[in-house]
């Protein structure tokens, strides 16, 4: 009876976790406290604005390819790729009936921690010193971003490194590089030269 019992109760267990749609997601630190690998986490709703759930990959604290965003209501949201933390390559946004609300590109500048030296001069006792500032990340808009309505009418923007361009300017900012270089000749001029001597 004892082990029928205990059977009965796994069972229950494996069905409950099953039909929840339950995925174990670990989130892990390293010995200095970094995040790392797959990552779940809940963000509260604040000002106003609904509470989420992220989804991806952190590398040393910092997030690391595609993460996904998802409602409340486990609708998703977004879907986004990171390097080095900062938005970096195809995102894609969702209105809340699941259709596409915005796609396009993103560019990180600075992710690098770039940190610059500056010459400071004190306007009273004239001493001059040297400060380190730290260059903050930031993630612009890059190339066609494709705009949706809920009707699934679309609208498309272009931009160059978080400005925006015409379609023309685009094509030749795009098109500065050839796609495929120009063949190369059979014979080199030096090489013929020789062949004359």
């Amino acid at each position: 009876m004892r082990k029928i019992l205990v059977f009965s109760v796994l069972q229950l267990l494996c069905f409950f976790v099953y039909s929840q749609g339950f995925t174990i997601k670990q989130n892990k630190r390293d010995d200095q406290k970094r995040k790392q690998g797959e990552w779940s986490e809940e963000v509260a709703a604040t000002r106003g604005e609904d509470g989420y759930t992220w989804e991806g990959n952190y590398v040393d604290d910092r997030k690391e390819g595609l993460w996904k965003k998802y409602a409340p209501s486990g609708a998703l949201i977004a879907e986004e790729n990171y390097k080095h933390n900062v938005l970096n390559g195809p995102a894609r946004y969702f209105y809340s009936n699941g259709l596409v609300s915005a796609e396009g590109n993103f560019v990180a500048k600075d992710i690098d921690d770039t940190v610059e030296t500056y010459r400071v001069i004190d306007p009273i006792t004239q001493e001059e010193k040297f400060e380190e500032i730290k260059r903050n990340a930031t993630s612009l808009r890059d190339g066609l971003w494709k705009i949706y309505d809920e009707d699934g009418n679309m609208v498309k923007e272009y931009y160059k490194r978080g400005e925006p361009v015409s379609p023309e300017e685009l094509d030749t900012i795009t098109n500065k590089v050839p796609k495929k270089l120009p063949a190369q000749p059979s014979q080199l001029p030096h090489q013929s030269a020789k062949k004359q001597h």
